[in-house]
């Protein structure tokens, strides 16, 4: 090698090329702190042999387009698999052992926000207020969970008729509610058995988690960590985007179902509050509160609430009947 009229000798264990990345330059590092830089070409290779890097896989795989889209398929595989499958697990494995105070925090900076935003005190007498509440502690007494439930009430009057569980076991009732099922207070204590089905299977938290994964996968694989520091704040928020699953809704179907046949009750009662919430709705949308989505529910959820009441879908007994308001009958329809 040549350098101002001298001559340069190396020993080729002593310089060092760059590995081929597509139309790039090759850097040939020399001993000390000297370095060139060259145009590529396949007798670079031949004289100076590179060890296989990441970059060399990536040269490999940008001169066979086969290869490129195959990796890519694969990596829109894995993430649709990871998010579909290794997500849930993983924050089913993670809810159980997640602190209390998280739980609480979690959930009274969402009530702050529904309050603020979407909810009223309650004008539900307080006499009718204390009786529920004391119908909802006999019916989660024994409970895994016992000691985290306490049930408040909210007038509604954008929401409507709907009740949810928050991660600490917060239950809340619309006045609105209430009223759609009138006297028919069996049909509200299915509704409840319910919600208290999503904090024993802790899918309040269950979600939370995977909704705030999403932010912190997106921001590693989108290269923006930006949105990943205040998740403590954005978590509400982010709980209240996101809304059940239907599993999860299956789930707490089920052990609605269960602890109402325990109490010696029908599940019956839990699709006639469903049929009422159904009829009242229709096919309203509930905008950005996914939360509180789930009413109304599917004829999937009602026919199997229907089955676990040993009535065939349809039976006139698992029928809602007309709410009795000052003195008159009025369809429950809403």
């Amino acid at each position: 090698m040549d350098s101002e009229g001298e001559s340069m000798e190396f020993a080729a264990a002593e310089l060092t090329l760059s590995p081929r990345l597509g139309r790039t330059v090759r850097v040939l590092r020399l001993p000390g702190e000297g370095q060139l830089q060259l145009a590529d070409s396949p007798l670079l290779d031949q004289w100076l042999p590179t060890p296989s890097r990441i970059e060399g896989w990536a040269d490999w795989l940008e001169r066979r387009r086969s290869a490129a889209i195959g990796a890519g398929i694969a990596t829109v595989l894995g993430v649709v698999l990871f998010f579909e499958f290794a997500l849930p697990w993983m924050a089913n494995r993670l809810a159980p052992v997640m602190p209390r105070a998280m739980e609480r925090t979690i959930s009274d900076q969402a009530m702050a926000l529904l309050d603020h935003t979407q909810l009223q005190p309650s004008k539900l007498p307080a006499e009718r207020r204390l009786a529920l509440q004391l119908v909802f502690k006999d019916l989660t007494r024994g409970l895994p969970r016992e000691l985290d439930y306490r049930l408040s009430f909210r007038d509604a009057p954008e929401l409507g008729p709907n009740a949810f569980a928050l991660p600490d076991g917060h239950v809340v009732v619309t006045d609105q509610l209430v009223q759609l099922v009138g006297e028919h207070e069996d049909e509200l204590v299915a509704v409840l058995a319910h919600e208290a089905g999503h904090h024993e299977h802790r899918h309040g938290m269950r979600q939370a988690l995977q909704s705030s994964a999403v932010v912190v996968v997106a921001g590693f694989l989108f290269g923006d960590l930006s949105g990943t520091g205040s998740l403590s704040v954005s978590i509400p928020v982010l709980l209240l985007e996101s809304g059940f699953s239907r599993d999860h809704e299956r789930e707490a179907d089920r052990f609605a179902f269960g602890l109402l046949d325990k109490h010696r009750r029908s599940p019956a009662d839990f699709a006639r509050a469903m049929r009422r919430l159904s009829a009242h709705y229709g096919e309203r949308d509930f905008g950005a509160i996914s939360y509180l989505s789930t009413h109304p529910p599917s004829a999937e959820r009602v026919e199997a609430a229907e089955r676990a009441a040993g009535l065939a879908p349809g039976d006139p007994a698992a029928m809602p009947a007309p709410v009795e308001r000052k003195g008159k009958k009025s369809s429950s329809g809403g």
